[in-house]
């Protein structure tokens, strides 16, 4: 039960899939640190994202603004922030803890600066591409700001002593457009944003900061908030508790429960802290903790990213994140990271006595602390390497033992890697057409051959192949709440776009359309080009929705299905044509429906 909690949060970049549908959390989960005043109130807000096709998407987040229906606008992001919001698709950060006048405030808006963005896609072979980004005239994008209105009953009320969550969903599959027959690939973005008035307590939380106190009596830590990379400024404090299953790692060592606040409560104020955890009823419980030169803001240099190869202590590194000890962050298509008997090797949840620099394989994500000895090398031969959870989606070609044919591995195409020396011998070298995985006891009684799976775990010790990953959970399509996306445009906007609706799901006719739908990232080809689709409402009919009418800069949310399916009505009976539907759930393979909780729709008006 302990390995299998961990397994919910891996910090720093690597979060293990959770499952979605916008439920649980609220305001009495939070526990942010209030100075308790007559007319104010505090809000933590949140960011995340749902799954794209990008290996990087940074720009930056230059205001959250909260605005009250007499038109009271409150600014609640202190400072400009750089965010990836490819690196929130299986987790969700925290971003500030606001102080803000106390009232209801009926709309929440995002400013986006996509000036000077990076973002990268990759091509079937694995090749990573710098993107050209233009919105939908084909012009160049700049700073934008987009707008969400919410409805009456989800508004978010501001009150004394009683902490509000928000968090904001910048659906990257939804928003974005992409145009491979371009050179480069062309980006058309068209920003949807989605939220929830609380914060999920079915998803992966991500707190960064550093140290302000340590509370061994009531097993809790407060941070002062330091969102994404900032090193500076004042985002709030946040209090976050841990339990006897909470793992630590503290300037490279490793500790468990008590033993970890104990070291906690005997390091300096604003040491750095990055915490994984989940949002329970009792606060934010932290699943793992790291902190002081474990994290990537200290004396060493530091790179992040998947090795793709090794020889002897070299290890290549793809889609490299640089840290440098000055906070100044770089990424470059490739690195190499020089490991050696010297380095120590470290991984969450592992026995670290037990792991050399030979536990280091090609497909495994690492965090290397070291020297920079060029623009393209770091040596951390005489310094330590993380271990990460890594992940792979795959279909499975045997089922006892588990094989698969790999589609992803830690995001990118099995071409990108070499796999020579992972074996025990050159014929044993993993195959990534018949991967080999130690999947233990896990219980494997639903997967069947050619079922998509998405394995979480570490690749198996550098020249020890068979087998060539070590499972720690193996996710089947059927239970993965968040498994599929659909995305659907119309060339022409389509005034007749419906096969079928009531208040439990919407059949989308796609005859004209533009449409795609995956499961875990693959496309479903065997459905493919759709001809219809089935919308159906979860469980609850609870869920996030929104309708955005094109030239209008507000978006209007619904966290209930049958909201959407009146608003559509709405919509279609005024005369406006729905241009693009974007959504994700979970599929059934039986039925071919997407059992869908979080969707958008955009019309475009009659009078366009």
């Amino acid at each position: 039960m302990r390995v299998c909690r961990w397994l919910l949060i891996v910090v720093s970049g690597m979060i293990l899939q959770a499952c979605g549908g916008g439920s649980g959390g609220g305001s009495t989960t939070m526990d942010p640190v209030a100075m308790v005043q007559d007319d104010v109130g505090e809000i933590v807000i949140a960011l995340t994202d749902a799954e794209g096709d990008f290996t990087t998407y940074g720009i930056d987040v230059t205001s959250v603004v909260l605005r009250k229906a007499n038109g009271t606008v409150v600014e609640t992001l202190p400072l400009r922030t750089r965010v990836d919001f490819a690196e929130l698709t299986e987790v969700t950060e925290f971003l500030t803890v606001a102080t803000v006048p106390v009232g209801v405030y009926e709309s929440v808006s995002l400013g986006l600066d996509f000036t000077d963005a990076e973002v990268i896609v990759q091509d079937d072979f694995g090749v990573e591409q710098r993107t050209t980004l233009v919105d939908e005239s084909g012009d160049p994008l700049g700073a934008l700001t987009v707008r969400l209105q919410l409805t009456s009953s989800d508004r978010i009320r501001i009150a004394v002593g009683i902490p509000a969550a928000f968090s904001l969903d910048f659906d990257l599959d939804a928003s974005n457009e992409i145009d491979h027959t371009t050179a480069p690939p062309t980006v058309t973005v068209m920003p949807f944003l989605l939220a929830t008035p609380e914060l999920e307590a079915d998803r992966a939380h991500r707190l960064r900061g550093v140290l302000d106190t340590v509370d061994e009596e009531t097993s809790s830590v407060t941070l002062k908030v330091r969102p994404f990379r900032h090193r500076t400024g004042d985002f709030g404090r946040f209090r976050f508790f841990t339990d006897d299953e909470t793992l630590y790692e503290i300037d490279g060592a490793g500790f468990e429960g008590a033993a970890g606040l104990m070291a906690m409560a005997e390091l300096a104020e604003n040491i750095p802290v990055v915490v994984g955890g989940m949002v329970t009823d009792g606060g934010f419980v932290a699943a793992t903790v790291l902190a002081g030169t474990s994290v990537p803001w200290t004396q060493y240099d530091v790179v992040s990213g998947v090795v793709v190869a090794r020889t002897d202590g070299a290890l290549t590194v793809r889609g490299a994140v640089i840290e440098y000890t000055d906070g100044i962050v770089a990424r470059r298509a490739e690195m190499t990271v020089l490991v050696g008997e010297g380095t120590n090797v470290t991984a969450l949840g592992l026995d670290n006595d037990l792991l050399t620099q030979n536990s280091i394989s090609v497909g495994q994500r690492i965090v290397a602390f070291g020297e920079l000895t060029d623009d393209l090398s770091l040596n951390a031969s005489e310094s330590h390497v993380r271990m990460q959870i890594s992940g792979l989606t795959a279909e499975v070609v045997a089922e006892t033992p588990l094989a698969v044919d790999l589609i992803y591995l830690n995001g990118r195409r099995p071409a990108v890697y070499d796999f020579s020396g992972t074996g025990v011998s050159p014929d044993d070298d993993a195959d990534p057409s018949f991967y080999q995985i130690d999947t233990s006891t896990l219980p494997l009684s639903s997967i069947d051959s050619g079922d998509l799976v998405r394995v979480r775990g570490h690749v198996n010790e550098f020249g020890a192949a068979p087998e060539d990953f070590l499972a720690l959970t193996v996710i089947d399509v059927a239970r993965d709440m968040r498994g599929a996306g659909f995305a659907a445009v119309w060339e022409t906007a389509t005034a007749d776009p419906l096969l079928s609706i009531d208040p439990a799901s919407i059949e989308l006719d796609l005859e004209m359309a533009r449409a795609v739908l995956k499961v875990l990232g693959v496309p479903l080809e065997a459905t493919n080009p759709l001809e219809s689709l089935k919308l159906v409402a979860p469980d609850g009919g609870r869920g996030v929705y929104a309708v955005r009418v094109r030239g209008s800069d507000q978006i209007h949310l619904f966290l209930s299905f049958a909201d959407l399916v009146e608003e559509v009505i709405a919509q279609l009976d005024t005369g406006s044509r729905l241009k693009r539907v974007g959504a994700s759930g979970r599929y059934n393979r039986t039925t071919e429906e997407l059992i869908s909780g979080r969707a958008g729709f955009e019309f475009i008006a009659p009078d366009s």
